[in-house]
């Protein structure tokens, strides 16, 4: 079998991984155990990359990542779902949605969304510039100011309100460990493992690199370190290696 090509954003770190919604597709990738490639693509570059490859836009009409182009089938798939649901029609070993629950693994995720992360994207946001190559500074400040309906970089994220934001993140965890709690096993559909977990630990990836040292401690704490659990879970799952959390949090897992 010939590698799945993947289409990531590329970033200053190491290992330049951090954005959610391609490491939904890495997750994907090796829980069904398909070798892949990765393109790393600027931040800025990827309207006029996916473009050039014949990729179609997504939610918005926008060109977002991740795309994968799959050299055994001729296949070139947008948007972390629709690839999801792709690789599971084309490559049906270990199932990632169970067959019919496909809305409702959408709806989760929107729910998720609109719980944990809303209340603390501008935080979020403000951090991920900082790791952003600096020829895609421009690129990412336009973009989301234009997201948040701001006029100012300094008003995305002002020192006076970044305690709220990382409460609200941390007060909206707690809502998702409730919903855990009560699916009777250890994964968000119980005893089967699905698209859903990997949808959360997709924007733990996201924390993790964006993040400082301190934060990144009290997130791994919370609710008893089950957010390190839980990542680590999935990556055994998904035959991806621990990351951050095997460097630093071993007393977590």
């Amino acid at each position: 079998m010939q590698p799945i090509i993947l289409y990531d954003i590329s970033s200053k770190l190491p290992q330049k991984k951090w954005a959610p919604n391609p490491s939904k597709t890495r997750f994907c990738l090796g829980h069904k155990g398909l070798p892949y490639e990765v393109i790393w693509v600027e931040l800025r570059d990827i309207a006029s990359t996916m473009k050039g490859i014949g990729a179609s836009p997504t939610a918005g009409e926008r060109y977002t990542l991740p795309v994968i182009k799959d050299p055994n089938t001729g296949a070139l798939v947008s948007d972390s779902h629709a690839i999801a649901k792709y690789l599971d029609e084309t490559y049906s070993d270990k199932p990632l949605i169970p067959r019919g629950a496909h809305v409702l693994v959408q709806t989760f995720e929107t729910l998720f969304i609109s719980t944990v992360l809303k209340p603390s994207s501008k935080l979020l946001m403000a951090r991920t510039l900082e790791i952003q190559n600096d020829i895609s500074r421009e690129a990412f400040i336009e973009s989301r100011l234009k997201m948040f309906k701001e006029t100012r970089w300094e008003d995305v994220a002002p020192e006076g309100k970044t305690q709220q934001m990382w409460a609200a993140l941390k007060s909206g965890l707690g809502a998702v460990h409730g919903w855990y709690q009560k699916s009777g096993g250890r994964w968000i559909m119980g005893d089967t493992f699905s698209f859903a977990d990997i949808v959360v630990v997709s924007w733990m990836v996201w924390w993790n690199a964006v993040l400082n040292e301190q934060e990144r401690q009290e997130l791994h704490a919370l609710h008893g370190g089950s957010w390190a659990r839980l990542l680590a879970d999935v990556n055994a799952e998904c035959n991806t290696d621990l990351g951050y959390f095997e460097k630093h949090n071993r007393s977590f897992l």
